[in-house]
Order: structure tokens, then C-alpha cells, then sequence
């Protein structure tokens, strides 16, 4: 767990600096994170055999990444055309989509499960990245409201982790999903609940002078349980493929996928309760 821990502090440092300054750093770690992530899936479909048309998967990591950066730059310069982003978001999609059929049918290595697999590594981890570059861009001009939400996006789900690590290894008797994750139990995931709440409720208190702290602590309990199902689907990935990590950069976690995703997941929760007004 300590390994575990040591290695998550620079990457939350790099990524508080990030959307600290709003500057090009956050531009680069888009990019850098969107093809690492993209590597990283399509790395583990290749090594159980199943086909992925991998240059068109980077292809979307790419589009994705270069439309954060353009629409970032052009925010920058006083210009706001983010309501557009998602219409061509959508539209990159569709088109990548075709392209893949296309692709496949005139190659004899292609079949239906490459264009589903490739299709899939679109989807994940990308289009969740996608809504987390929504999210910020969506409240850059309020720097203390997007780092506010920045913030709901990780540390619920880090908290989560940590409180169901112990409370779990405390009192974890009842397996919660033993033919996913053997090692997670239902006090523990009780426990992740209570850890979601907590870092909201140090969220509400520490950078939003604790308003709307009934809401905050509805919406950290919910990102608390939500977290645990993205680390639960991706446990499910990882057995599909008999891949134990989808990477080794990270000591105590695997890969970059690995560490995100149980955040993954809070992303689209986070975005449903701005709209709804609990964060």
C-alpha cells in the first residue's frame, strides 16, 4: 500500500500544477495521457490475440487530445466556441467508426471482432477522457469552480480506494464480487462509500468555504460507490483478457489505466451532479 501511495504523489502533483496554471502543461498532459492510456489498451488486446486496428485507435487518442488543445487555445485568446466541441466530438467518433469498417473490409487479417474491439478501445478509456475535457473546459473561465470540480473527479475515488483498503482488510469477511475481484469485500466497499464522502466533504470545507455541504457529502457517498464499479469493470477487462495489469509504469498500481479507473467512471457521475447542482 505504501508503494501504492508514493507513486500516486507525482502524478497528483503534475496533475494540480496543471490545472493550477492553465497553461500548456495542461495541454501536454492531455495529449500525453490520452495516447498512454490508448497504448496501454490497445497493448493488452495484441497481447491475448485479439485484434485492434491500433493506428486508428491512436488516430481517435489523437483527435481527442488535439480538440481539447484547440478549443483550450482558443479559450486562451478570449474565444468560446466549446458549445460546439461535443457536435464535433461526436462526429470525429462516427467518422473513426466508419473508417474502421471501411478498413476492415478491405483487409483479409480483419473481422467483426477487430472492428468491435477497436471500436471498444475508442470508448475506453477515451470518450470518459473526453468528458473530463469537457468538464474543465466548461468552467475555465471560473478557476476556482473547475479546480473545484477537478477535484470531485480524484479524490473521492482516491479516499474510496484507501478507506476500502483498510476497513476492508480490518473487518472484510463477505466477499463482495469473488469471480471479478476476489480480494474486495462488502465492508470494504462500505467503507469506500464512507472514504468518497470524506474527500468530498475536505473538498467542500478546505476550497469552497463548506457551501452546499449537504450536497457535497450526497455526491461523495455516490462517487464513493461509483468509483468501486469503475475499479470492478476493469477488473472485468483484465479477466476477460487474462492480463493481471494493463501496464508496469506505475510501482503498486500496474499501468496509468490501472490507476485511473475507478476515476474513469466518477467523471460522467461528477458531470450528472453539477448539472443537478450537488457539486
Amino acid at each position: 500500500m505504501l508503494k501504492r501511495i508514493l507513486s500516486a504523489v507525482p502524478i497528483i502533483i503534475v496533475v494540480a500544477l496543471a490545472a493550477i496554471f492553465q497553461s500548456w502543461v495542461m495541454v501536454a498532459l492531455a495529449v500525453a495521457l490520452a495516447l498512454a492510456t490508448q497504448f496501454e489498451i490497445v497493448r493488452a488486446f495484441d497481447r491475448n490475440g485479439k485484434p485492434v486496428t491500433a493506428y486508428l485507435s491512436y488516430a481517435f487518442a489523437v483527435v481527442l487530445a488535439a480538440f481539447f488543445a484547440g478549443f483550450f487555445i482558443l479559450l486562451q485568446k478570449g474565444l468560446d466556441y466549446t458549445s460546439w466541441m461535443p457536435l464535433m466530438l461526436l462526429c470525429a467518433f462516427v467518422v473513426l467508426i466508419m473508417l474502421v469498417f471501411i478498413v476492415s473490409m478491405f483487409s483479409k487479417r480483419h473481422t467483426a471482432d477487430s472492428v468491435a474491439n477497436t471500436i471498444f478501445t475508442f470508448v475506453y478509456p477515451q470518450l470518459f477522457l473526453a468528458l473530463f475535457y469537457l468538464l474543465i473546459l466548461g468552467n475555465i473561465g471560473d478557476y476556482c469552480r473547475m479546480f473545484v470540480v477537478f477535484l470531485m473527479v480524484l479524490v473521492p475515488a482516491m479516499f474510496s480506494d484507501t478507506f476500502a483498503y483498510f476497513i476492508g482488510m480490518a473487518f472484510g469477511k463477505r466477499k463482495l464480487c469473488p469471480q471479478i475481484s476476489p480480494k474486495k469485500t462488502v465492508a470494504g466497499s462500505v467503507g469506500g462509500v464512507v472514504g468518497g464522502l470524506v474527500g468530498a466533504l475536505l473538498i467542500s470545507m478546505l476550497f469552497w468555504g463548506g457551501k452546499n455541504l449537504a450536497g457535497f457529502m450526497a455526491a461523495g457517498a455516490a462517487l464513493g460507490a461509483i468509483s468501486q464499479l469503475g475499479d470492478l469493470s476493469a477488473s472485468f477487462i483484465k479477466r476477460s483478457l487474462n492480463i493481471k495489469d494493463f501496464g508496469k509504469i506505475l510501482p503498486g498500481h500496474g499501468g496509468i489505466v490501472d490507476r485511473m479507473d475507478s476515476i474513469l467512471f466518477c467523471i460522467p457521475a461528477v458531470f450528472i451532479l453539477t448539472i443537478a447542482g450537488l457539486v
